[in-house]
């Protein structure tokens, strides 16, 4: 065991990581079992350089003699437009020769106006030297992932015909002010999470499911878990007085935050390598939450304006009880993120999760409850000052800390990297510590926009790397996190080539 930063490290176990150089250098062995694969060389270095392995090997086809710009195996006396790669001509039937017009534009090329032939004083003399063949790469396309998309569709579907209800009551006009009243709620609880996930931030598309998994979907069947939970128990009891508080303090928090918790549950079983802390689970479900939030925001407003009460349920909602959906959800997340990110064990994992789903109730049920506690606004106030306010600020706390937590941990999982020259010392302070980050940012700005993206490409490639090292020593190896850790190799390689070209830095 090794220690780093006050925390024990796991050595790591044979096989993980590449094994130290004797004598001739072996084939390097990546971290928790990855493949040594061509891009990152074929052996460890023995120290940091500007890129994490050795360059690829040069292509040992010599150049032809006399054209030192010939591709090698063209020959520089061949006139006109050099032969096809043995790459291009593997390419697919039909496809247009590397260096020539697609059918397409050579269709628009020829619809121009013509030009002169050889002999007019316009026409270019012949270039010296031919020019080289070179390929333009297909530009990636990434499409929309599958759950993502069924998700985003039916939340946004969803959120919309909960608000257009809304709106039907209470006309046009005032559901617009409606709308951007509940921006201001909106855009607090969002700048909060995504200042959480500055550290390792999750995907664009996932992030947005969960926000419209809470909007949509987990908001649609709340409303109909609430209006069975008043049903039953008025029945049982023979009191819809009994049953209407049964509904708000008791029915609401158990279906709703199992409602939110569910869109956490459907990412850690769909996207299981995009957890890779407890603090992943926690921002999925504050984002869920916060979907929740807003389209029930737009409806307690609809209503306080037909009562005559809008500004101080705005009030309320907005500067006294903004956090409290993220706060009970967040806290399910969090204990669901550390049960498959922090242990092995079933029986610990099922019981962590139980445990911060009771909590989050709880929370919600004594919030939605002190309404009934009191018999005066006065009292409300006062108990909202004895009781939300300490545990809004223990919650803040615990987020605090699994944050640092989550920057402890990824500097536990880069150390086998240190040790085996992947990486050095100070860019693991550099991504793990806030005020080194920021200088490496400031440094890198100095060579540009594209100088400063790329140190955080990099940055946020090596803290991937840290987390889901931690993960893989808990849990043993996943293949979809293995192929994650190889990605991230790569995008750590290419962006650290790139900040340290465009800054001018030399390898010491």
């Amino acid at each position: 065991m090794s220690r780093y930063g006050g925390q024990a490290v796991p050595a790591p176990m044979q096989g993980q990581v590449p094994q130290p150089t004797q004598g001739t250098t072996p084939p390097a062995r990546v971290p928790m079992g990855q493949q040594a694969s061509p891009q990152f060389g074929q052996g460890a270095p023995t120290r940091a350089s500007a890129q994490f392995g050795a360059p690829s090997a040069p292509d040992q086809a010599p150049r032809a003699a006399g054209n030192p710009f010939a591709p090698p195996g063209q020959s520089a006396s061949e006139p006109g437009t050099p032969q096809a790669s043995s790459a291009s001509r593997a390419s697919a039937p039909g496809a247009p020769a590397p260096g020539q017009f697609t059918p397409g534009f050579r269709s628009f090329v020829r619809s121009g106006p013509s030009m002169p032939g050889p002999g007019t004083a316009q026409y270019p003399q012949a270039a010296p030297q031919a020019a080289q063949v070179w390929v333009m790469p297909e530009p990636e396309r990434k499409p929309l992932p599958v759950f993502e998309g069924v998700t985003i569709g039916a939340g946004a579907a969803m959120m919309l015909l909960g608000i257009l209800g809304a709106i039907l009551v209470a006309g046009p006009l005032y559901g617009m002010f409606f709308a951007f009243m509940c921006l201001f709620p909106l855009s607090i609880v969002i700048s909060f999470l995504l200042f959480v996930d500055r550290f390792e931030p999750e995907p664009w598309w996932t992030k947005i499911a969960a926000f419209l998994w809470g909007g949509g979907v987990a908001i649609f069947f709340a409303g109909m878990s609430n209006d069975l939970a008043k049903l039953v128990f008025s029945a049982a009891t023979d009191n819809p007085a009994a049953g209407e508080v049964f509904a708000v303090v008791v029915g609401a928090p158990l279906g709703e935050e199992f409602l939110k918790a569910l869109g956490v549950i459907a990412i850690v079983l769909l996207r299981r390598n995009n957890i890779s802390s407890p603090l992943d689970g926690l921002l999925y479900g504050g984002l869920s939450a916060a979907g929740f939030l807003v389209v029930e925001d737009f409806g307690y407003f609809v209503d306080a304006a037909v009562d005559g009460t809008f500004w101080t349920t705005f009030f309320v909602r907005v500067f006294m009880g903004v956090f409290g959906h993220v706060m009970y959800t967040s806290l399910t997340g969090w204990a669901i993120g550390w049960a498959v990110t922090r242990t092995k064990s079933i029986g610990l994992g099922c019981g962590a999760i139980t445990l911060g789903y009771l909590l989050g109730v709880t929370l919600h049920g004594v919030w939605n409850g002190s309404g009934y506690i009191v018999s005066s606004e006065e009292a409300w106030y006062l108990l909202y000052a004895c009781l939300q306010i300490p545990l809004f600020i223990g919650w803040l706390c615990f987020v605090g800390f699994a944050m640092k937590r989550e920057r402890r941990d990824a500097a536990a999982g880069l150390m086998p990297y240190v040790q085996q020259g992947w990486i050095i010392p100070s860019e693991v302070q550099m991504v793990c510590d806030p005020a080194s980050r920021r200088t490496a940012l400031n440094w890198a700005a100095r060579g540009g926009p594209a100088s400063k993206k790329a140190m955080k490409q990099f940055i946020y490639a090596l803290a991937t790397l840290g987390l889901d090292q931690v993960v893989m020593n808990v849990r043993g190896p996943e293949p979809k996190r293995l192929e994650a850790t190889r990605e991230a190799t790569k995008e750590a390689t290419e962006q650290r080539a790139i900040f340290m070209r465009l800054t001018g830095a030399r390898v010491v």
